[in-house]
């Protein structure tokens, strides 16, 4: 039991080396900051583009920015994915590092983690700019008058505390849950992308591992709908292919729920936790099949 003990923490440290050792290569690079800046003022102007939105402005500003964290975490696995894996094995770095005591599952692992944890920060950064965003806009229509801080100053209540009450009901409870909801799922969408782009990028060049991606995330956001106009047709053989497509592809269509963002509706808690086990599952069954394939590839 004490050989294998130290054995699994010989492993446990392989893949926390090899993710911070990734997540590094990745946040060192200038060009991880540039679209993190560039991401951040699309948000932050983005209120500019809602003069004609008929009093819609927060809707349209939180709508944007939520998919602006989606497609945030899209962009960052498609352009790091072939630098940390398919360069490694093309580099025959990933060579010297197999020839260690690192087992095939925990390179692809150690890379999905550090690749994922890239994408955090730039999730909580551009959230905390989207937040910033709409309480710029929803502070000057608060309802929070000199007449209701005097009422509370009669019940016993402080300035601050009435103050704080209108800013929970009214901005915390409203749009920055929303916002927090909303960079959970985008989040838990980068993970699945992520899982995919390391197991794509350890089999094929760089070109296809991208394109099997791009084609992935879009698929994955459609397929509900393409199932369902398929199943309109009513043809058997289409129908069967269809659903055995969707089941095969990754339904992103539970972590892109616009019209919830849009409107400033709260997704519940069981909703999430649904979409999280789904999440797990997926990157579970994706890892299972590719680390089984990859341990009988030929690394040299």
């Amino acid at each position: 039991m004490p050989g294998a003990r130290a054995t699994h923490n010989i492993y446990m440290t392989s893949i926390r080396t090899l993710a911070f050792a990734t997540y590094g290569e990745i946040t060192r690079r200038p060009l991880y900051y540039i679209l993190l800046v560039s991401f951040a003022a699309a948000i932050f102007f983005s209120k500019m583009l809602t003069l004609f939105s008929f009093y819609q402005e927060m809707n349209m500003v939180r709508e944007m920015g939520v998919a602006t964290l989606t497609f945030w975490g899209f962009i960052i696995v498609v352009i790091t994915s072939g630098l940390v894996v398919t360069q490694e094995l093309e580099d025959r770095t990933a060579v010297t590092l197999l020839s260690k005591p690192i087992r095939r599952s925990d390179f692809l692992l150690g890379k999905f983690l550090g690749m994922w944890g890239a994408i955090v920060p730039g999730v909580l950064v551009l959230s905390g700019i989207l937040v910033l965003t709409l309480w710029m806009m929803a502070e000057p229509h608060l309802d929070l008058s000199d007449r209701k801080v005097a009422d509370g100053l009669a019940q016993g209540v402080g300035p601050f505390r009435t103050t704080w009450k209108a800013i929970w009901s009214q901005f915390v409870l409203t749009q920055g849950a929303v916002v927090l909801e909303g960079a959970l799922l985008s989040v838990l969408q980068s993970a699945i992308l992520a899982a995919l782009a390391v197991s794509f990028s350890a089999f094929f060049p760089n070109v296809v591992a991208v394109a099997s991606t791009t084609l992935a995330f879009i698929l994955g956001n459609i397929s509900s709908y393409m199932v369902a106009s398929v199943e309109r047709m009513n043809v058997g053989p289409l129908t069967l292919a269809a659903r055995g497509l969707s089941y095969a592809l990754p339904n992103l269509g539970y972590f892109n729920l616009q019209t919830h963002f849009s409107e400033g509706k709260i997704i519940s808690i069981r909703y999430l936790a649904m979409s999280s086990a789904y999440a797990v599952l997926f990157v579970s069954a994706v890892f299972l099949v590719s680390c089984s394939v990859f341990q009988k590839r030929e690394v040299r």
